[in-house]
């Protein structure tokens, strides 16, 4: 900042060396100005050619100017001229840049092609600047010796400062107008700051009911935070217009204000994310003893990096030698360096126990571990966090040194690059954190809120959320590759490149259709298989669950195990084509041992054909009573394209082959014959037993139990044999299949308990003997019943 009457030159330049180097400088700009004054052709021909002539010649004064190594006048006026005058500016730097490729052999195209083509990393940067710029480094390193060489020029300012009247009535007049300031200003700042204390801490007590409701109230506590900082400003400037100081007071003691505020405002936004003593509003997940840390921390940053350079810049307007200055900036970056390296030495062991899976701090959150790996977090990112955690503090320090080092030797481009590629890393990991939380809420909302599918296809809800930790990995995946790519392209690693070459749209078209195939292939089996499952399980308007066909409950899964392995195989070979695997000699050899196959075990394709052709005529279905001969008969318990299993009343499984399946006995075909051969005695009445047997068959028919599994009414075909032991009378129900065995016992029951009411009884077996007489006991037997 220039003062009229102040001398800044002097300051600029405190030795005559330094005048003489400027003015040479001067000078020469101003001769190269008139002597290019249009385009210049840079390089030579190939043929050796000398380069082209200058457009414009130069002015007559300008060799006399430079011979005595002083600028003119004239040169002078026209190097400010050409300096203000922006396209005569942009105009003179192409020159300069022509000239210097020039003397390089080198073309602008070739030379703009040449720097364009250099990679653009930090570590390419520091080493191109090393190798082609070995002089200017060693200047550099001199330059920055030179600086804190002139720090005793500091002392001897300050020594001045204190023996000059002048200086000393300059900073009574700063103390002055500071202490009016920070007096008013502060007691009025102190006082809103009570005033608005109430709806401060009201704000900071008010319950969230959710995150999104924490913005609009740190925003208004933000709004409160503001006010006695405004009051203040107002305060100061009103003083300042009050006042009048000279000019040098009035920048010195606008820069203490102006840091003031700006720290102020700086905290204010860290007290936005940590919300120190308001843990209901805090944006960010840390316990109560964490968050006042970094504000803590923060409040030290800020103000040190802050009022250290206010305070040098009101030292260099003040009068400060300008060697001093920049040394005292360069102490402040090494100040700020060293409590950032304090800062990480201190917080090593917490952060690496975060890394590791475990709270910040006591207070936090003890299911952090659980948490991650619910929301799809996989061992390998856990590995690499863990290993991250050991060497992290290793890192960030050399970071620090890095860019204090980029910083001090003004290596050119090389802050801007970190602070650029920094802040890109930041930005790129905040932003993919937000998208994946996003991601795994809109995920669980999405499956919770949906009700209708909960209630119609609850197998497909519950498979939804089997693959719920699966789509949030895939989600969380593609997310961090993304920002990975981001971050890459801001330290100068050409990731976008790299994906726009031949490889890289090779590499993502053939992972995105091999995911997209994957993605359909598992939505269309469990869309299908759900369906299946519903089919076979639904229930009717009562929750009654439906009674499907045996056939049905057969040939389904049947269907399912079918259609999953034609999904296998076609994803199988399509993605194989997609990685670049020639699948045709695969299918060729397939058949081949298709076909080998087919002629060394004919006896399993017999068996598969035998029992597709069972299983289509519907011959055997899952739960029929069968016999299949070879003394093979029980339930059908599961039937695969292979064999049938059963497992007959004594509990042994049989697996038989189709292909041993000559005949088959379903005794559970559409419906069962409960039969009874009922035998009474040569002296009872057909019809009497006959009406009894009715009346027991409407008993069993009307029973709640039996009756429904019931389709008609006894029906008695009436007399079917003639013994010499009694009549046989012959009568039959039609039951549902398998269920004539508990009607037969239910029916014998209750046609014995009528038989004993009504007197009827049984055939039994008799036997009459006839003992031959002599004709005396025939005659004694005549004479004793003629006695009687």
């Amino acid at each position: 900042m220039t003062v009229p009457g102040d001398g800044l030159m002097d300051r600029f330049a405190p030795h005559a060396a330094r005048r003489r180097g400027l003015a040479r400088l001067l000078a020469a700009l101003a001769v190269f100005t008139l002597m290019w004054g249009g385009p210049v052709t840079a390089a030579a021909p190939a043929g050796g050619a000398a380069p082209a002539a200058p457009v414009a010649a130069p002015a007559s004064p300008a060799p006399a100017a430079v011979a005595a190594g002083e600028p003119t006048i004239q040169q002078l006026e026209a190097m400010v001229s050409t300096l203000e005058n922006p396209e005569a500016r942009a105009k003179l730097v192409e020159q300069l840049r022509a000239l210097v490729a020039a003397q390089k052999g080198l073309t602008p195209a070739k030379a703009a092609e040449a720097e364009a083509s250099l990679p653009q990393t930090l570590g390419a940067r520091v080493l191109g600047f090393l190798a082609d710029h070995m002089d200017l480094v060693s200047r550099q390193l001199i330059q920055v010796g030179n600086l804190f060489a002139d720090l005793p020029s500091a002392v001897a300012w300050a020594d001045r400062q204190m023996s000059d009247s002048s200086a000393r009535d300059r900073w009574a007049q700063i103390g002055y107008e500071l202490l009016l300031i920070l007096g008013v200003g502060g007691s009025l700042a102190w006082a809103t700051l009570w005033a608005v204390g109430r709806p401060h801490r009201a704000l900071a007590a008010r319950p969230v009911p959710s995150a999104l409701m924490r913005v609009p109230l740190l925003l208004g506590r933000a709004l409160l935070e503001l006010v006695p900082v405004a009051v203040f400003v107002v305060i100061a400037y009103t003083v300042l217009s009050v006042t009048e100081p000279g000019t040098r007071v009035r920048l010195s003691v606008l820069a203490i204000v102006n840091a003031s505020v700006i720290v102020q405002i700086l905290l204010i936004l860290v007290g936005l994310l940590v919300a120190p003593g308001a843990p209901n509003l805090r944006l960010i997940r840390a316990g109560e003893a964490g968050a006042w840390r970094a504000y803590v921390w923060s409040r030290r940053l800020i103000a040190a990096a802050v009022y250290g350079y206010f305070l040098a810049e009101a030292a260099y307007v003040l009068g400060l030698p300008l060697g001093a200055y920049g040394a005292l900036l360069k102490l402040l970056g090494v100040l700020i360096a060293g409590m950032l390296v304090v800062l990480i030495l201190q917080n090593r062991a917490g952060v690496a126990a975060w890394m590791h899976g475990n709270p910040l701090s006591g207070d936090g959150d003890p299911d952090a571990t659980a948490v991650r790996e619910a929301e799809g977090q996989g061992a390998v990112l856990r590995s690499a966090r863990r290993r991250f955690a050991d060497v992290w503090h290793v890192l960030a320090i050399a970071y620090v040194s890095v860019t204090l080092g980029v910083w001090v030797l003004n290596v050119y481009g090389g802050f801007e690059y970190l602070a650029r590629a920094t802040a890109v890393t930041i930005l790129s990991v905040v932003v993919a954190r937000l998208l994946v939380t996003g991601l795994n809420r809109a995920l669980r909302r999405g499956l919770t809120a949906n009700r209708d599918l909960r209630g119609s296809l609850p197998q497909l809800y519950e498979r939804a959320f089997f693959y719920l930790p699966i789509l949030q990995r895939v989600g969380k995946s593609i997310i961090w590759l993304v920002a990975l790519g981001v971050v890459l392209d801001g330290w100068g690693i050409d990731a976008q490149g790299w994906v726009d070459t031949a490889l890289g749209r090779r590499i993502i078209g053939s992972a995105l259709t091999i995911a997209i195939l994957l993605s359909g292939a598992v939505l269309a089996w469990e869309v299908v298989s759900a369906l299946i499952e519903h089919f076979l399980t639904s229930t009717d308007q009562d929750g009654t669950r439906i009674e499907r066909s045996a056939r049905v409950r057969t040939l389904l899964p049947l269907l399912r195990n079918a259609f999953l392995i034609l999904l296998v195989t076609m994803v199988s070979l399509i993605s194989l084509s997609e990685l670049g695997v020639n699948i045709a000699p695969l299918l060729a050899g397939a058949g081949v041992v298709g076909l080998a196959i087919g002629f060394g075990s004919q006896s399993l394709v017999k068996d598969i054909i035998t029992g597709l052709f069972i299983l289509f005529e519907d011959t055997v279905s899952v739960g029929d009573s069968v016999d299949v001969g070879g003394g093979h008969a029980g339930t059908v318990e599961a039937i695969s394209i292979r064999s049938i299993r059963l497992r007959d009343s004594a509990g042994a499984v049989h697996s038989v082959p189709f292909s041993a399946v000559t005949t088959v006995k379903n005794m559970s075909k559409d419906f069962s014959i409960a039969q009874f051969n009922v035998s009474v005695s040569n002296r009872e009445d057909p019809e009497r037993v006959i009406a009894a047997l009715k009346q027991v068959g409407a008993e069993v028919q009307e029973d709640r139990r039996l009756g429904p599994d019931i389709l008609t009414p006894l029906e008695v075909m009436g007399v079917d044999k003639l013994s010499d032991t009694g009549i046989n009378i012959l009568a039959q129900f039609k039951t549902r299949p398998t269920k004539q065995s508990a009607i037969i016992r239910a029916f014998n029951l209750r046609m014995k308990k009528r038989f004993d009411e009504m007197g009827i009884t049984m055939p039994t077996q008799s036997m009459q003997l006839v003992v031959g007489q002599t004709a005396h006991d025939r005659a004694m037997a005549e004479a004793l019943s003629q006695g009687s």
